[in-house]
């Protein structure tokens, strides 16, 4: 039987994490529901909804946005992350942006850290007849 009998069909699932193999190259902006492991070579912005791991073999530059970042290979660029781990033999250079960061002995860290700013809260407003703005609603008054 081969990998493509009808019988054999799998279900796409969000959960499954990505990886940038060892030996691949990858530039442009990448966007991601749920991890991501970097064992090859990343040139460009990440945007990971889950985690983002640097593996040792791996390298990242650019910006990176994400709710949790790993690294234990090479990053260089500016980071916008809840939690930043720097593992034993990983190498970051640029600033970071995070609540909470931490770095293992042996990980090293070039740059600057400043706090995550918190998210704000917009409200839409649509203008009136009048040219008053009133607060958005979706449903019309009889």
């Amino acid at each position: 039987m081969g990998i493509f009998n009808r019988d054999r069909r799998t279900a796409s699932s969000s959960a499954t994490s990505t990886i940038i193999a060892k030996g691949c190259a990858v530039s442009g902006e990448l966007k991601v529901e749920s991890d991501i492991q970097i064992d090859g070579i990343v040139e460009g912005q990440l945007h990971v909804d889950g985690t983002l791991v640097v593996a040792e073999s791996g390298c990242v530059k650019g910006e990176i946005y994400a709710k949790q970042l790993i690294v234990n290979g090479i990053l260089d660029g500016n980071c916008y992350v809840e939690r930043v781990q720097v593992l034993s033999k990983g190498r970051v250079s640029g600033k970071i942006w995070s609540n909470n960061l931490s770095i293992e002995p042996g990980g090293k860290f070039f740059g600057e850290a400043a706090e995550l700013p918190e998210k704000e809260v917009v409200s839409l407003n649509k203008p009136s007849a009048e040219g008053q703005t009133k607060p958005f609603s979706s449903h019309k008054s009889a």
